[in-house]
């Protein structure tokens, strides 16, 4: 999706990009290749195929910021497809639902490992960089309104500024609409039963029954709970993202 994404060009729009895909023009290739772009100047289209092919080249090296940094936020989703396997679902739980709030549970699954780190235990800056190293974009489930900017304020010195495809967002674009929750039952997609009705104030509790009275089962429930919340994130990406893409006629 990311080589007929237009938008990285200022000036093109989502009416203008959707009128190059209709004309036929529909990856960067095709745009340089073409000698006259309806709607677009020579003197524009010269400016413009020196973007794509800066594109191109970051294509080729790999880099996930520079494109996103081309993208507006809410279409960063477009690379998830070409950088799939260097992504990190994340997700975190906390001991209240204020954006002050302490970090309480961290899991962050990648392709081949996830880890699951624990305040007061193993969660610090360090064990958070080590575990994001070598991601080059995060999926979340309203991670930009809540996640990461809790994590910036507790962890100010690791960098969570990579692309970002918060499905919040993306699966309310793609026609699922609700919280993660509703959006599991939606997609088939199971839990246990012991975790199957935790929510986030049951995880507030469930950390506060570990931190007052040592309920050893208490956070084994939090943590299998929120390792459930960021595995399961890969399927609702997937089918996200496989959906969006069809909206757009691809």
């Amino acid at each position: 999706m990311i080589e007929r994404t237009f938008l990285i060009a200022k000036g093109i729009g989502k009416g203008k990009e959707s009128r190059l895909w209709s004309s036929g023009i529909n990856t960067w290739n095709d745009f340089m290749e073409s000698s006259d772009i309806p709607g677009v100047k020579d003197s524009k289209k010269a400016e413009y195929d020196l973007l794509f092919a800066e594109a191109y080249d970051l294509l080729d090296d790999r880099d996930c910021y520079g494109l996103g940094e081309m993208l507006p936020p809410g279409e960063q989703w477009r690379l998830y497809g070409r950088f799939h396997d260097d992504v990190a679902y994340l997700d975190i739980e906390t001991d209240g639902l204020e954006r002050d709030s302490t970090v309480t549970v961290v899991t962050i699954h990648k392709k081949d490992d996830t880890t699951t780190l624990t305040c007061e235990k193993d969660l610090d800056a360090e064990s958070l960089s080590d575990a994001l190293d070598g991601v080059k974009m995060l999926v979340t489930f309203n991670g930009r309104c809540f996640d990461v900017p809790v994590l910036k304020n507790s962890f100010p010195t690791v960098d969570f500024d990579m692309p970002h495809f918060d499905l919040r967002f993306g699966c309310r674009k793609a026609g699922l609409p609700g919280g993660l929750k509703k959006v599991e039952v939606e997609l088939g997609l199971k839990r246990d039963d012991d975790i199957s009705d935790i929510d986030g104030e049951e995880a507030v509790r469930l950390w506060k029954s570990w931190k007052k009275n040592g309920d050893s089962r208490a956070l084994e429930l939090l943590t299998e709970y929120n390792r459930a919340d960021t595995v399961n994130l890969v399927n609702v990406a997937e089918e996200t993202y496989d959906r969006l893409v069809r909206q757009h006629g691809f």
